[in-house]
């Protein structure tokens, strides 16, 4: 996203923004696994759909996901005012 509203660097969201060419996409899709990276992934999808068995647990924690993952960080000021705080209040 850029823009005002943008919480990237400008140079990361130039990477992760970027369009790609249609070639391009095919080769990065169609790439073999590197040794191990089938077996990780096929143990990954196994844990997911252990830990969220049915899909509206799964879609219920994508959407959490996204939002914590979206939700803009917001500053509280400089780390002195934290520091001074009482942990106790």
């Amino acid at each position: 996203m850029k823009g005002p509203d943008s919480y990237l660097d400008p140079k990361i969201a130039e990477l992760v923004e970027r369009r790609i060419s249609e070639e391009e996409f095919d080769r990065i899709v169609n790439a073999p696994y590197v040794e191990g990276e089938h077996e990780d992934t096929i143990e990954l999808i196994r844990w997911f759909t252990r830990r969220y068995p049915t899909v509206r647990e799964r879609l219920q924690y994508a959407r959490q996901a996204y939002e914590e993952w979206t939700r803009k960080v917001r500053i509280l000021g400089p780390a002195s005012r934290i520091k001074d705080e009482d942990p106790g209040s």
